[in-house]
């Protein structure tokens, strides 16, 4: 079950990625809209407030239509789907494997069965909370309204010079870093979920509209998000060999050709690093630590470049002094 630290860490996450894909229209229409005898910009608050009437009155209204379908999906369709795939998964071991070779292998579809469960536990949880989505878009207004002062009040606090030049540095790389995450998620999400979509739908699975959406949705999820697709899907599939096939060879594209690139300009990490990453938070906060570890690791591999450069600067300095004397 999720709990309370786990839900707040999610509703805290999609609410930065929310007001970081807002953002950019929020500017654009204070570029494009002005008021007054000076012509000056709208007022932000004002463009943001534009911007969620543009985008929530027919958001609205689509899941007014929608909202039915999906929740007897992820209650009903997705569960029978799990049950079906490890009802008939119990593939006998060959008589001539190694015991401890079997042992390996019979533990590893254990684990795999038992975090794609748990996957869909939660999200199943989820489902009970959907309500609770409403304090995204508020919590996202206050980071698109505020950000820009408290960002502000913040290098008023360092001393001028080179310490606050490097808070400015600091927090441009931080907000870079994680828009080029919250970009790279949504694109590989639009192209995972348009892709099995359409997909699904050649291949004659059920709901595959559904199943496309939270193929897109479970992206976020890195490792078991995808593996929670393949199982999802091949339970609905009247021929499972071709499902498995296509996910297969889609994600190998997708994860060593499309992904890198859209993500290794804005956050700067490794493969190792984004894998390690992943592994530390699956294991400190299950779901939530996968979601929240890349942009975390982000985050630190910026800290610590500063951290680096900074002293490497003062060491300088200190070496120029003695230098002088």
């Amino acid at each position: 079950m999720i709990g309370l630290l786990e839900a707040a860490a999610i509703l805290g996450l999609l609410a930065v990625f929310f007001s970081y894909l807002l953002a950019p229209a929020v500017d654009a229409i204070r570029r494009r809209i002005h008021v007054g005898r000076r012509q000056r910009p709208l007022p932000r608050v004002a463009a943001i407030l534009l911007v969620y009437a543009m985008l929530f009155v027919p958001g609205a209204l689509v899941w007014r239509a929608a909202a039915p379908g999906i929740e007897r999906w992820v209650r009903v369709t997705a569960p029978a789907a799990i049950a079906r795939v490890f009802a008939s998964s119990r593939v006998p071991m060959p008589a001539r494997l190694d015991p401890p070779v079997a042992r390996t292998a019979a533990a590893f579809f254990a684990y795999v069965e038992r975090e794609i469960r748990r996957a869909l536990d939660d999200l199943v949880a989820a489902a009970a909370y959907v309500r609770w989505l409403a304090v995204t878009p508020v919590i996202a207004f206050v980071l698109l309204a505020y950000a820009p002062g408290f960002r502000r009040s913040a290098l008023r606090v360092l001393p001028h010079g080179h310490l606050r030049w490097r808070g400015e540095e600091y927090f441009r790389d931080v907000n870079s870093a994680l828009a080029g995450y919250t970009r790279a998620q949504l694109a590989a999400g639009l192209i995972v979920g348009i892709a099995c979509a359409g997909a699904f739908t050649a291949l004659g699975v059920p709901n595959a509209l559904s199943t496309g959406v939270v193929a897109g949705l479970l992206e976020l999820v890195p490792v078991i998000g995808p593996l929670t697709v393949v199982v999802l899907a091949a339970g609905q599939a009247a021929h499972p060999i071709l499902v498995i096939l296509f996910l297969a060879a889609f994600r190998i594209v997708q994860d060593y050709v499309v992904y890198p690139r859209l993500i290794r300009r804005g956050m700067h990490l490794s493969s190792i690093a984004v894998i390690v990453s992943v592994w530390i938070g699956a294991a400190l906060q299950g779901a939530a630590g996968v979601m929240l570890a890349i942009p975390v690791a982000g985050c630190l591999s910026v800290s610590l470049r500063h951290w680096r450069e900074y002293h490497a600067i003062e060491r300088l300095v200190r070496t120029g002094s003695r230098t002088e004397r």
